[in-house]
């Protein structure tokens, strides 16, 4: 190919442009090309591209030489498209082999302690609200919301409690529950999402099927006299409770109120715990629920061995005992009779110790 020849009229200057025959060629220096070919190079660079071919010329000859031309530049474009990506792909990070997904962090033990208990009535206050929600377990704090210009509070409070058991039992027991002159509403917080998968897992890990958390127990009681009780639906093989602290015990309280009971297999706790959830014991309703934390963080006691079932020195209440449990055609109604003859059990020595009590002050 040789270089243009400048006899047209037209002939015009184009800057960093260079004609070779029918072939513009964008990196080079020429300075006179044809108006068309002038046109034809800019339209390439409007393109980034880095060859162009001008308008077609008449001859036959000219004709097969712009085809050739056009082969040519279209070979030579797509090796420099390829060209390009492979320097692209050269310059890029190396793809770093995906990881497996993190499992997301659990929800701190102490927000699953946490409730919220709204629609509170003006006439209750922080005490009111620590008198309802103390039957479920030991409760750490009690917030109130305050409206300082009001001077009263805004109807609704958080409640923490020690263990994450406690407040479970508390929203599934108080929801919906009159408090005052009003029916609460008692949830998680808006911060705390999928509490009761966090706690499946965590009786899970911790290997707590068949462990049960028991609350509202009375504090004169002992723990045989609750492995009494409870013995009417399978074997026990440990009943512990909460110690009591110094001042608690200065009271005359032997417990905290709530502990633990483990059956020898899982399917006894859940027969226990339906039946039980709403037991009333002495006067008090138990709340009965799954344990979800390990005893031994609220029992330092836990590894002793557990105590034998009291034993009952009156033949006549034995014997009728006895005669019950003969009656008793099925296992429901066996573990209803064992109940209720426990239960009996633990009533007629209250009621023995209170006459002891009246004698003696006589």
């Amino acid at each position: 190919m040789t270089a243009a020849s400048s006899n047209s009229g037209d002939d015009v200057s184009c800057s960093n442009w260079e004609q070779n025959g029918e072939i513009c060629r964008g990196s080079g220096y020429g300075k006179v090309v044809s108006v068309a070919a002038a046109a034809a190079a800019a339209a390439a660079a409007a393109q980034q591209l880095p060859f162009c071919f001008v308008p077609p010329f008449t001859s036959l000859e000219q004709r097969a030489k712009l085809d050739s031309a056009k082969r040519f530049v279209t070979e030579l474009n797509i090796r420099a498209v390829i060209a390009k990506q492979a320097t692209l792909q050269m310059q890029q990070p190396q793809a770093q082999p995906q990881q497996p997904q993190a499992k997301p962090p659990r929800q701190p033990i102490t927000m699953l302690c946490r409730i919220y208990v709204g629609n509170i009535g003006y006439d209750i206050d922080e005490d009111g609200v620590r008198v309802a929600f103390s039957p479920f377990g030991s409760i750490k704090a009690v917030e109130m919301g305050w409206d300082a210009t009001r001077t009263k509070h805004k109807g609704f409070a958080f409640v923490e409690y020690e263990l994450p058991e406690a407040a479970a039992l508390a929203i599934a027991g108080m929801n919906g529950a009159p408090l005052g002159m009003r029916s609460i509403r008692v949830s998680r917080p808006n911060n705390v999402t999928d509490a009761s998968q966090v706690i499946d897992e965590m009786i899970k890990e911790s290997n707590l099927q068949n462990w049960l958390y028991v609350a509202n127990v009375r504090r004169d009681l002992s723990e045989g006299d609750l492995r009494l009780v409870f013995e009417a639906f399978g074997s026990v093989l440990q009943c512990v409770l909460a110690p009591a602290t110094e001042a608690e015990a200065a009271n005359g309280d032997k417990h905290r109120g709530f502990g633990y009971l483990q059956y020898e297999t899982a399917q006894e706790a859940t027969e226990s715990m339906k039946n039980m959830k709403t037991f009333d014991l002495g006067g008090q309703v138990l709340r009965v629920g799954r344990a979800a934390t390990a005893p031994e963080k609220s029992v330092p006691n836990l590894l002793r061995k557990p105590p034998p079932p009291p034993k009952n020195d009156n033949a006549d209440q034995s014997e009728s005992s006895s005669t019950t449990a003969t009656n008793c055609q099925t296992e429901a109604e066996s573990a209803a009779c064992s109940l209720k003859s426990g239960a009996a059990q633990i009533l007629s020595a209250d009621n023995s110790v209170a006459q002891g009590n009246g004698d003696s002050g006589s």
